[in-house]
């Protein structure tokens, strides 16, 4: 008998076209599951991913042996030169002219532990000249192997491995960051129309209440058991239930289409959402939470990756503000002949050592202060890196806090609606017996639909809580394990 009157009310209220337009019902998992799976927004995100991993892939490729071919397929000039004639004694300007063709085959492979280079060549070229000494010859190189680097012990190749890494690294939380943070914008607006959807059914319930009230009232009206002064104020109130109804008709209807652009579904889609409820018990630890931001939250990567850059900066300015030291040394072999079924015979040695220095005898102080630069600069972000890291840590720690409660809240939300739902039963039940007043009515379904929208705002606050903790932490406290979005998926 509780639930009897309520439920005539309800009834009411609830009773729909059968040939409407049909309804997607969606839970927050399927919810979930389109937010990933075609959310335009996701696809962005998985787009910027590609252009991090594809140079990444580019950069490992570079750390293999690399072969090229470098060729002049033609070049032809005629120009004019300036030549001695020792019988004359004199200087004169004769016109040149020439054909020259060459190509080569080149290996190299980068030596990271030492930060230099191996190569490998071997070369065939062609020239003719024309004249009254025109002449064809030929040159090859079919052997030639060498190794250059800068010795000044600073190795860029373990700097652009740490650096590379780093991206991939950072490319790779951003994503599951970014997809994290999509979901908790999709279970944000998932509960925004579940309070759009609750509050229409209100009005709806609420207008065939203030129907069957008005009939009641007028029945007790012409028995004079009620005056005119409060049969007009349940007219105004059914009056202003149509208002409200109209109303909650529209946010609802902005509440679907902004569900759906989130989704990628069609905005005039009539969604209807299945609130989820609230089971286990989930408590979280705040320093198993902190500690899970720390090495998965891609904020921490992108500090890590800014100071490595800094560093890597500084210690070159520092090994470069007082010299700059390079050698390239090679040996092979070489031959010219004027037939080219002889420049692979008879072949002379070729080699080559060089080494390259630059002092700087007076620059102002240029490249010390180039380093000092450097050097501040590192500083700087190392400071910048523990004011970020601690903010992080504090979000953490007051999510974790924040969502720990939310459990408690919810269900003494449940429990107030539990309350307000039966005392709103009873005065409507007195309510016809003529033993309250409208305003006793008024005021208990205040109260109850009140409750019901604190329930689903408890429940929002929940999940929001608990998506917006994935985010920052990157882990997955249901199942846990760390949240990783590959790109196969």
């Amino acid at each position: 008998m509780r639930r009897f009157f309520l439920t005539i009310v309800l009834l009411t209220g609830a009773l729909s076209s059968a040939f409407g337009q049909q309804t997607l019902r969606l839970d927050l998992d399927r919810t979930l599951q389109l937010a990933k799976d075609s959310s335009l927004v996701v696809r962005r995100y998985l787009s910027e991913y590609d252009i991090s991993r594809y140079n990444y892939l580019s950069w490992k490729a570079s750390r293999l042996p690399q072969f090229s071919l470098e060729s002049t397929p033609l070049q032809f000039e005629r120009y004019m030169t300036r030549r001695y004639l020792s019988d004359q004694d004199v200087d004169i300007y004769r016109q040149q002219r020439y054909i020259y063709s060459d190509a080569g085959v080149t290996a190299r492979q980068t030596v990271n532990p030492l930060g230099g280079e191996f190569y490998v060549t071997s070369q065939l070229g062609y020239m003719r000249t024309f004249g009254d000494t025109g002449q064809n010859q030929f040159m090859s190189i079919p052997f030639s192997m060498g190794y250059k680097q800068d010795l000044l012990f600073f190795n860029p190749l373990k700097w652009e491995k740490l650096i590379a890494n780093l991206e991939l690294t950072q490319a790779e939380k951003e994503l599951a960051y970014n997809i994290e943070s999509n979901n908790e914008d999709a279970v944000s607006r998932f509960f925004t129309l579940a309070l759009a959807e609750d509050q229409m059914k209100m009005c709806e319930e609420y207008l065939a209440s203030c129907d069957t009230i008005f009939a009641i009232a007028e029945r007790r009206y012409r028995i004079s058991s009620i005056s005119k002064a409060e049969l007009s104020i349940l007219e105004l109130e059914k009056v202003n239930a149509e208002n409200m109804l109209a109303n909650a008709r529209i946010a609802r209807g902005k509440a679907v289409r902004e569900l759906a652009t989130v989704l990628n579904l069609d905005p005039s889609a009539n969604i209807e959402v299945v609130v989820p409820e609230v089971t286990g018990e989930l408590v979280i630890d705040a320093d198993q939470a902190v500690m899970y931001a720390q090495k998965n939250n891609p904020n921490y990567v992108a500090l890590q990756l800014a100071s490595t850059e800094a560093r890597k900066e500084e210690a070159k300015a520092r090994v470069e503000k007082n010299l700059n030291l390079g050698a390239d040394v090679s040996v092979g072999y070489n031959q010219v002949s004027t037939k080219i079924n002889e420049v692979y015979r008879n072949l002379l040695p070729q080699d080559q050592v060089s080494l390259s220095l630059n002092v700087p005898l007076l620059d102002w102080g240029k490249r010390r202060n180039a380093w000092l630069a450097a050097r501040s600069k590192v500083d700087a972000l190392e400071r910048t890196k523990e004011q970020a890291e601690r903010e992080i840590e504090q979000d953490v720690m007051i999510t974790v806090d924040a969502f720990n409660e939310r459990k408690a809240m919810v269900d003494n939300s449940r429990q107030a609606l539990e309350i307000a739902e039966d005392a709103y039963t009873q005065t409507l039940r007195r309510f016809m017996l003529s033993q309250a007043n409208v305003n006793d009515l008024s005021l208990a379904q205040t109260h109850w639909q009140n409750a019901r929208q604190n329930l689903i705002a408890s429940l929002q606050n929940y999940w929001v809580t608990y998506y917006h903790l994935r985010a920052l932490t990157l882990f997955d406290f249901q199942q846990q394990q760390p949240i990783v979005y590959d790109r196969a998926e």
